[in-house]
């Protein structure tokens, strides 16, 4: 949300994607326009093995 801070724990994420190739394009409802997305990414390798987190990355979301 806009004014929102960026999360700092990956508990206070929502799970969104999982994702095989780039890009990954996230569709948002037209009234979210102008908000703040924030994200935190990670690798998953083909064993399941989960890679560290990302640092976060925020975009403003367009109307």
């Amino acid at each position: 949300m806009a004014g929102d801070p960026p999360p700092v724990d990956p508990g206070e994420l929502t799970f969104l994607s999982l994702d095989t190739r780039t890009p990954y394009v996230a569709d948002f409802p037209g009234e979210d326009g102008g908000k703040t997305a924030h994200y935190m990414l990670r690798w998953l390798a083909t064993t399941g093995e989960k890679g560290p987190w990302s640092e976060t990355a925020s975009a403003t979301i367009g109307a």
